[in-house]
């Protein structure tokens, strides 16, 4: 059994892994954890819940692993507190900068870490099999990366078209194009569309298309809940509940 504390607790997310961890026989919520001001902190969301803290540093020592889902400063602040107390930390915060993941790459030398933007199986399938593709399928084929969130997504484009976009790259080379609408020129040798939706309460869409001469192929991937982000992360906690120090991501988990 593993006893974990959830960060971003009332958030989609937070909710979702809360479910998950209930349906589960491996875990156990000992904590959650929500930013001070949230209007139920000290407050339980359930019978069988711990209350709603505002101090992770506080708990933390009734916890083996921490699953955090808030935002890139927040991560970074509980990923040091983690460290302090020798806890595994589950990162799944979107939008962290290359100064942010400096930092958390230095804190993974102290405990298992594991920042992923995305924890779906699938995606994380998805990036294997794109890059793959782009090894395989001829250099005259354009590609272009669609991504479709809903409309309070903060960062665009989404970590995971970043990914993908990266995956890319490195096999082919290329280089990211993110606007077209003030170019009066054809599309350019090497150029990688890049296009961000946001819209409605669209959950996650990635689409990688490679078109060529006379054919096109599209690799899709659609999260229909963000239930397979939950059971993703709780993935990465069993995996880091076994894991040495280090920085760790979802292909780790995929190949354990």
């Amino acid at each position: 059994m593993i006893n974990i504390i959830i960060c971003g607790a009332g958030g989609r997310m937070g909710q979702a892994v809360i479910e998950a961890c209930r349906e589960s026989k491996d875990f156990t919520i000992v904590g959650l954890v929500e930013s001070q001001g949230h209007s139920m902190i000290g407050q339980k969301f359930g019978d069988t819940l711990p209350e709603l803290s505002a101090d992770l540093d506080k708990i933390l020592d009734k916890g083996d692993a921490v699953i955090d889902f808030t935002s890139p400063e927040a991560s970074l602040k509980n990923a040091r507190i983690a460290a302090r107390h020798k806890k595994p930390a589950v990162i799944g915060a979107t939008g962290i900068n290359p100064d942010q993941l400096k930092e958390l790459q230095e804190l993974s030398k102290k405990i298992p870490l594991l920042v992923s933007s995305n924890m779906s199986i699938g995606v994380n399938l998805l990036y294997d099999i794109i890059s793959r593709a782009a090894k395989a399928i001829p250099g005259n084929f354009d590609v272009e990366i669609i991504e479709t969130h809903h409309k309070n997504k903060k960062d665009a484009p989404s970590g995971t078209a970043k990914k993908l976009l990266s995956e890319i790259i490195e096999v082919r080379g290329g280089r990211p194009v993110y606007q077209r609408e003030s170019s009066s020129k054809p599309r350019g040798e090497g150029e990688i569309g890049v296009v961000s939706i946001r819209a409605g309460d669209i959950v996650g869409e990635h689409t990688v298309v490679f078109a060529g001469p006379g054919e096109r192929m599209e690799f899709t991937h659609r999260a229909h809940g963000r239930r397979v982000f939950a059971e993703g992360a709780l993935a990465a906690a069993r995996f880091l509940a076994r894991a040495q120090p280090g920085m760790y991501d979802m292909k780790n988990v995929l190949e354990k």
